[in-house]
């Protein structure tokens, strides 16, 4: 029987939350606040900051108001909802705390200050070797242009060959910069607690955008430093006059000609400069002793600006660019998993849970006594095809019972690896992941078997655990196995390759007050996502035998109380002297007396039948035929009414006929 609703205490149901999306798709800033209101929940486990009723009454207002707005999908509007309202509550409470909900502020100003700050260190060094002169070998110079090629080698491996890189140094950067505690690490205090589990969380749902946002920051950095070089450069070039040329003890003219000559080919190709020959290079050796005007001084120095351009800044900028783009794309898809333990006990708090239990038997006197079981709970026979709808609690979750015919199971295959290569395609679309059980299972029996949640499996006999049909464990379904004997199943489990509990089958539907044993057994088997319904319907089946049980003392108590009160008067002479000796009398009054008891006990016998009719339709059982053709003893005490004189008299009698007895 179904529990009653309780008013006022009864959440909207979300329709939507049935299609139970995997992921949820959300922008950073929708993200960063749900994942603030999970470390908050994850940390607060005492209710500083909001208590168990709070939060609940929360949940409610979150669910009605999402419901209301009719946002699809409801999974996404309430988690909206609910987020809001918590991280509105922790406001009023913890300003700081709520604050996190926002990027931190140096974000903005560290994209900015760094380069900054390079750029300024590059332009501070006012020399590349000795600050009147550019030697063309300078080793500064070539140092950051050989360090980005280097850089830009290594980005071109990463990308043609793609693998994860745990990005460490940005993260820890990152937990550096906001402050966070050491990982792992709990202080005891709130906002230090809170703020470490949120930043694990964040940069766990957002590395990839974390990691985008760091090379963002290298690559302008990187940018800014060259930029300072070439306006270390420009500075010296305005209030002094360089002297541009090279020297080098191990490299000859022809090497110093080939090496330049590589290194500047992007600026000739690209840009307005001439090349060089092997006898300009001579004649600007510092050692040649030739003067080099300032036009061509001049001329090396800009191709060494361009040379820096074309290489470093330009370069860096557009890697910058794109990793900013891409992380502003993904910014805007950040992935949160409905699956993790945390939201499937949120949502499970306000989706109705829609469990349907499988039921495997293999004897028929097995089937028949959980049908027993099953029968007081429900309000309607089971019928003739399809779920037996059994209980639901008053948030609306649903038990239902399937039963399924052992030839069907055993008629169930696994999907066979194809045979021909022709079937490939079709043989892995049949294979794949979540793939419908129509494909899996064509027959409607065993579709029923893989839509089920949990299966019961009722085996008649040990043996019957070898012989595991194999869809059993193709399905991966969670499994409880109800035996007559549990040791000796229990020992060929791990033989058949199934992880099941074992339970007695005595232990759990022998009897009303030992069924709530198999609701915790199938709870505890649960997917996380059903568990909190899962408690929820055992709640209400504990509830439906509770009331049953009262229900049935009231109906004894009524019973014995109505017969302690039955009563009838018994017609006739009262008790006196002349009954004694007026056999005729005696007998008159001893008919009175049997009469008067048999109205009693007949009025008794009505209210039992229909006390006992009341008890057979409570339970769903038949009227035993003990019970039926009981007989009463003589249970009645009887009262006869008698006046002043006729008591008189009847004393005395009495006392005359005790002292004779005494005399005799």
């Amino acid at each position: 029987m179904a529990a009653p609703a309780r008013s006022g205490a009864v959440p909207p149901r979300l329709s939507g939350l049935q299609s139970e999306p995997i992921h949820l798709t959300l922008d950073a800033s929708a993200a960063r606040r749900l994942l603030l209101a999970r470390a908050i929940d994850e940390v607060d486990v005492q209710g500083k900051l909001l208590g168990p009723a709070e939060r609940d009454q929360l949940e409610r207002e979150a669910a009605q108001a999402s419901r209301q707005a009719g946002a699809e999908p409801a999974i996404e509007a309430f988690l909206h909802e609910r987020t809001r309202r918590l991280l509105a509550a922790v406001e009023n409470r913890h300003p700081r705390l709520a604050a996190l909900q926002e990027p931190q502020a140096w974000r903005r100003w560290i994209l900015w200050v760094l380069p900054l700050a390079a750029c300024l260190l590059g332009a501070a060094l006012d020399r590349i070797d000795n600050p009147q002169r550019v030697n063309m070998l300078s080793p500064p110079l070539l140092g950051v242009l050989f360090w980005n090629l280097a850089a830009y080698v290594l980005l071109l491996v990463a990308f043609l060959w793609p693998r994860p890189a745990p990005h460490t140094v940005a993260l820890t950067l990152q937990r550096w910069l906001a402050g966070v505690p050491a990982h792992g690490r709990r202080t005891g205090r709130l906002r230090p607690d809170v703020l470490a589990r949120f930043h694990q969380l964040w940069l766990q749902a957002s590395a990839t955008q974390q990691a985008l946002w760091g090379k963002t920051l290298l690559h302008l950095t990187a940018a800014g430093w060259a930029a300072g070089l070439a306006l270390a450069i420009v500075i010296g070039g305005l209030v002094r006059q360089y002297r541009v040329g090279w020297e080098s003890t191990l490299l000859d003219l022809g090497q110093v000609h080939a090496f330049l000559g590589l290194l500047f080919a992007p600026v000739v190709a690209l840009l307005p400069f001439d090349g060089f020959s092997a006898a300009d290079l001579q004649r600007m050796a510092f050692g040649a002793g030739a003067v080099v005007g300032v036009d061509e001084a001049r001329r090396w120095v800009w191709m060494y600006l361009a040379l820096l351009g074309l290489v470093v800044v330009a370069p860096r900028l557009l890697l910058a660019g794109w990793a900013a783009w891409r992380g502003r794309r993904l910014g805007h898809a950040v992935r949160i998993d409905l699956r993790d333990p945390y939201f499937a006990q949120v949502l499970a708090r306000v989706r109705p849970a829609r469990i349907t239990i499988g039921v495997l038997a293999h004897d028929g006197a097995q089937r028949e006594l959980l049908q027993r079981l099953w029968w007081q709970l429900a309000d309607q026979p089971p019928p003739a095809e399809g779920p037996w709808a059994l209980l639901a609690s008053d948030k609306g979750d649903t038990l239902r019972v399937l039963d399924i015919a052992p030839d069907a199971v055993l008629r169930a295959a696994v999907p066979a690896e194809p045979e021909t290569t022709g079937g490939w395609l079709q043989g892995l679309l049949r294979r794949r992941p979540g793939a419908p059980a129509s494909q899996q299972f064509p027959d409607a029996a065993q579709r029923g078997l893989a839509a089920t949640d949990l299966v019961l499996w009722l085996p008649a006999r040990p043996a019957d655990i070898d012989a595991c049909p194999p869809v059993l464990r193709a399905l991966g379904k969670p499994l409880l196995v109800l035996a007559p004997e549990v040791l000796p199943c229990q020992d060929r489990l791990p033989g058949s390759g199934l992880d099941a509990r074992v339970l007695r089958l005595g232990d759990v539907a022998s009897h009303w007050l030992q069924d709530g044993l198999l609701m915790r057994a199938v709870v505890d088997r649960l997917p996380s996502r059903q568990q909190a319904g899962g408690e929820r319907l055992l709640t209400a089946w504990t509830e439906h035998n509770e009331r049953r049980f009262a229900r049935s003392m009231q109906l004894l108590a009524r019973l014995l109380a109505q017969a302690a009160r039955e009563s009838q008067e018994v017609t006739g002479a009262p008790a006196g002297l002349r009954q004694l000796v007026n056999p005729a009398q005696r007998e008159a009054t001893q008919r009175a007396r049997n009469a008067a008891a048999a109205a009693v006990l007949e009025r008794l016998r009505q209210r039992e039948a229909g006390m006992l009719q009341e008890l057979v339709r409570m339970h769903r059982l038949q009227l035993p035929p003990q019970l039926a053709t009981a007989s009463h003893q003589d249970p009645f005490v009887l009262q006869r009414p008698v006046d002043t004189r006729q008591a008189g008299v009847a004393g005395a009698g009495s006392g005359a006929a005790m002292g004779a007895g005494i005399d005799l």
